[in-house]
């Protein structure tokens, strides 16, 4: 019984050890991520994950709940693996939503990538979008 209550304090403190550290490393949690053809009033217009060749721009919409503030994140557009644009945006309060935009010429079809990394360079969300 000893080595069993000894077995369980163990475990119990490898278990909130990891967590403290996790939460420490975690500075952002992206609760929402969408693709979109234009922002109004901060919220993504005409949100899908394919876009037309012809679109001309596409935004990524984030919400970002960030366990300190001030901090920021980084969108990082990438097209057929090769970084096409970085773009650092400020956060600013502990639920924040906050957007990017890349330019899209007709002839990059294909499938993109946006990563969403935070300040201490940990990615922390990644999606895909589509342009045909």
């Amino acid at each position: 019984m000893i080595r069993y209550k000894l077995l369980l304090s163990v475990i119990f403190s490898i278990i909130l050890t990891n967590f403290a550290f996790s939460q420490e490393d975690v500075l952002v949690e992206v609760v929402d991520m969408k693709f979109a053809e234009k922002i109004v009033n901060r919220q993504p217009v005409n949100v899908s994950n394919e876009f037309p060749s012809n679109i001309g721009k596409v935004y990524c919409w984030t919400k970002i709940r960030a366990f300190e503030v001030p901090t920021y994140i980084v969108h990082q557009w990438y097209y057929k693996g090769k970084l096409m644009a970085s773009v650092k945006l400020d956060i600013r309060s502990p639920l924040f939503r906050t957007w990017s935009s890349k330019r899209i010429i007709p002839q990059w079809k294909g499938t993109w990538r946006v990563v969403v990394k935070d300040a201490n360079g940990s990615i922390v969300a990644s999606k895909e979008f589509l342009i045909k």
